[in-house]
């Protein structure tokens, strides 16, 4: 794909329709059946869609929401809201009616595109947002308009050209304190992320997405990349399902979060336990379906050691970073590349510098800022377009970047030293016998408060956490200074609080009993 020819969501889906035109471009599965749509049919689809979003419109340009797991329909929706010059505003298919309510008014949001499951929660939408006037569900559901009756009844419409630097996209961050804010997110900030590099598949890729698409990680690393490289996408319809998927795909490739890789890893390593007579290496190539050449990784910190482990298994992890923000990548990993402590390096035409420790970034694919909160727009982002990651790190002299915490969650010790919580917590990444974990100050304490992972302790027979617990923080204090050493321990019964996106809340109750 001619990078020169691309400036909007509609020109990559336009010229993806060009050059790999009836090639699969999503398979997904329909009780026993693969349903497959090709690059030309995404394309012919979202200009119906364009169609339907026009006539509603009314000349205006309007604000469209979708909320749903990826699809045909889905994707179909989302560019044909985009590609004919409207907002769409992808929204966490987790949230609850509440949120629902609160994000579509906050967008502005005159129609929803919906998965039927959704469909219960209408009637508090119809009453609590009533500047959404139109309704279209993913899926046929009774007494409602469907993609699939759009598709039927009308015309593509004739896509006119775009400005690259119009609104394409508002993404709400779910952020683990405050308000959700709608990052504004331009054609041009999309189509930079997706041909700041090179090389990064070829059409005879195939790749399974598991991660939410309304995450601006998934969607542009997944979804976009694969319309520019005409990779086939296969979608994961559900967590429960992952293995069966990785055996009945045979994915080449596969971004998750380290979550994701931990736990698949100790399925694994459980096998081999089990059956000590089997190569843990052919082991761990068949439950990735044999054909997998690596896995990229971001969303979270990855134990260095996780990534060592699956080198081992000749499954390379790539480690990238980035945020909403950003559209969303700042760094990207390689799979060639071996240093497993790095988020890896700096993406083309992308700034960074330090600055009193946070990481700010500078690049084409920056928001335009928060949606009606200029406010939060201006201690985002600078006069001049740097934005403030809210990251602490550091760039090597190879274009590496490092974090090493986030800046807001910064412990100021009653001496003015600063201790990162994260640079703690990721000391305790990749215990069997830990479940989640999170440090804060108590009574000017470092504390360390953890949910134990039960199942590990009852198959193992141990029935008390706390010698493990004591002994993994003294080995902990050992490498960090006096002032940074965990003071307070604490076990609870209960998981933290955490967002839709699975991420701890820092700003919650107590619940853990203390250690004398």
């Amino acid at each position: 794909m001619i990078k020169e020819n691309v400036k909007t969501l509609q020109d990559l889906v336009a010229e993806s329709a060009v050059l790999y035109g009836d090639k699969a471009f999503l398979k997904e599965k329909k009780g026993k059946n693969v349903i497959e749509t090709s690059f030309s049919q995404i394309c012919e689809r979202a200009k119906k869609i364009g169609s339907f979003v026009t006539e509603k419109a009314n000349g205006n340009k309007i604000h469209c929401a979708l909320i749903g797991a990826t699809s045909s329909a889905y994707l179909t929706a989302y560019f044909g809201v985009s590609c004919s010059g409207n907002v769409i505003v992808p929204l966490d298919a987790q949230m609850k009616e509440a949120d629902l309510c609160d994000h579509l008014r906050r967008s502005d949001a005159e129609i929803l595109f919906f998965d039927k499951k959704f469909q219960p929660m209408l009637d508090a939408v119809k009453e609590g947002c009533p500047q959404v006037k139109t309704f279209v569900s993913l899926q046929e559901v009774d007494g409602e308009t469907s993609i699939d009756s759009i598709i039927a009844s009308y015309k593509p419409m004739e896509w006119q050209p775009l400005d690259p630097d119009s609104l394409a996209a508002i993404l709400f961050t779910s952020g683990t304190t405050g308000l959700s804010k709608g990052v504004m997110l331009r054609h041009s900030n999309l189509i930079d992320n997706t041909m700041c590099q090179d090389n990064e598949s070829t059409p005879d890729d195939v790749l399974l997405s598991v991660l939410p698409i309304h995450h601006v990680y998934c969607f542009t690393c997944d979804i976009l990349l694969s319309l520019r490289y005409g990779t086939t996408v296969c979608v994961n319809d559900s967590m429960m399902h992952i293995a069966q998927n990785l055996k009945f795909f045979k994915p080449t490739i596969i971004l998750l979060v380290p979550m994701i890789a931990e736990t698949i890893y100790k399925k694994i390593k459980s096998a081999v336990e089990a059956d000590p007579s089997l190569d843990i290496n052919e082991v761990a190539k068949a439950v990735f379906g044999g054909n997998l050449r690596g896995i990229y990784s971001g969303g979270a910190y990855l134990n260095p050691k996780l990534a060592e482990v699956y080198r081992g298994f000749g499954i390379p992890i790539a480690q990238g970073y980035g945020m909403t923000e950003c559209s969303p990548r700042i760094s990207t990993g390689n799979l060639s590349d071996t240093n497993s402590e790095s988020i890896g390096t700096i993406v083309n035409g992308c700034q960074v510098k330090v600055v009193d420790g946070e990481i700010w970034a500078k690049s084409p694919s920056v928001m335009a800022g928060y949606y009606k909160n200029p406010e939060a727009t201006a201690e985002a982002l600078t006069e001049d377009g740097w934005l403030r990651t809210g990251d602490l790190g550091f760039v090597d002299n190879t274009n590496h970047l490092y974090i090493t915490g986030r800046k807001k969650n910064l412990i100021i010790l009653s001496n003015g030293e600063n201790v990162s919580p994260e640079e703690l917590e990721n000391k305790f990444s990749g215990l069997d016998w830990l479940a989640e974990i999170l440090i804060y100050a108590e009574e000017g304490m470092i504390t360390a408060e953890i949910y134990p992972n039960q199942e590990y302790l009852n198959e193992n027979g141990i029935e008390k956490i706390e010698e493990l617990f004591r002994a993994h923080v003294a080995e902990v204090n050992k490498t960090v200074s006096t002032a940074k050493a965990i003071r307070r321990m604490r076990i609870r019964d209960d998981e933290f609080a955490k967002t839709t996106s699975k991420k701890i809340k820092r700003m919650q109750e107590t619940t853990g009993r203390l250690l004398d």
